[in-house]
């Protein structure tokens, strides 16, 4: 064959010949070239997963500072996951839904934030802590996977250098996110394999 009909993939050679007819016919590209497909616009795969730290603030990404059940110091179960970047970084959904119910609070330990947002098909809500929602957001909206929906602020916590973004998942709809301190049992599952369905390594 000709050299514009081959391409080496790894240790491999797939036809690229063979890719076009392939997709005519209905099937499946070579697997060489699905693995390194990416995912579609909004929806996730099986096959590429972004980190879950980097999806919610995009840009140079996040880190995760408390995962699911990873109080070390804080009496009770920590129900969601703990993510951080800094001060006023966009905060973006991590899967799309209608928002079922939101709570501006403000800095301060006593001023916590909420945004619920419910995805009827997954039967799940996602919540965010912490987070000034954004002013535009509002109870009913559809909000779609990679919107921005906060900004990274600190309410509900003690100190600015504490700030983060709280996430949880929880199983049907749920306006208000798990009692996590203080609280010995566990309300929500580990969230690790929802989180993989969705195109996200929890990372």
């Amino acid at each position: 064959m000709g050299r514009n009909t081959r391409k080496r993939a790894g240790a491999g050679i797939v036809s690229l010949a063979a890719v076009p007819l392939a997709m005519a016919l209905g099937g499946p590209a070579p697997a060489a070239l699905a693995r390194t497909a990416p995912a579609a616009p909004g929806a996730p795969s099986s096959l590429v997963r972004a980190n879950m730290s980097y999806a919610l603030y995009q840009a140079r990404g996040g880190r995760i500072t408390c995962g699911f059940d990873g109080y070390t110091t804080t009496r009770g179960r920590h129900e969601g996951i703990d993510i951080a970047r800094g001060v006023g970084s966009d905060v973006h959904a991590l899967v799309g839904g209608r928002v079922i119910y939101v709570a501006r609070g403000h800095t301060g330990r006593s001023g916590l934030s909420t945004i619920s947002i419910y995805n009827a098909s997954l039967r799940k809500t996602v919540i965010y802590l912490h987070s000034a929602p954004r002013p535009s957001l509002r109870v009913g909206q559809t909000v779609n996977r990679g919107q921005v929906i906060a900004d990274e602020s600190w309410n509900g916590v003690s100190s600015r250098s504490t700030a983060h973004t709280h996430v949880e998942m929880r199983l049907g709809s749920r306006t208000h996110a798990a009692k996590s301190v203080g609280d010995p049992h566990l309300d929500n599952p580990n969230p690790g394999r929802f989180w993989n369905s969705q195109g996200y390594n929890v990372r």
